[in-house]
């Protein structure tokens, strides 16, 4: 493992962390129902996003750095991507029984789960085939 990527898996690491115990100690108070489903998405949607990849970063250290590299740029486009979705989803929906579709908390928890889900399958599926570029 070549010494620059592994700073920059540490990185990813300590960075993800520490912005979880920042948005666990400041906005939900110490409390985890907060983080996860209170009444701030922008927090809640951060909070899931950063919890994704704090769970697959533990992944990193056991793969090669050309693997690494593969799964960053899918990384950085999933979570645009994420972003993106989770800006353009409408906060609340009209009416006493609404159907009209998800909220900004689901999609954000449904982006997570999906990426946690689709980096394993990825690290998985390229290191057994080799990666090749």
């Amino acid at each position: 493992m070549g010494k620059k990527t592994w700073w920059w898996r540490f990185m990813l690491t300590i960075t993800n962390a520490s912005v979880l115990f920042v948005l666990y100690s400041l906005p939900c108070n110490y409390k985890i129902s907060r983080c996860f489903w209170g009444n701030n998405e922008m927090v809640m949607a951060t909070f899931h996003i950063f919890a994704a990849i704090l769970i697959i970063s533990i992944f990193l250290f056991f793969i090669t750095d050309k693997l690494f590299l593969k799964w960053l740029r899918f990384a950085g486009v999933w979570i645009v991507l994420s972003i993106l979705v989770i800006v353009v989803t409408p906060e609340h929906h009209e009416g006493l029984l609404s159907f009209g579709g998800p909220s900004k908390e689901e999609i954000s928890i449904w982006m997570a789960s999906l990426f946690v889900i689709l980096s394993l399958v990825k690290i998985v599926w390229d290191a057994r085939r080799g990666v090749r570029e």
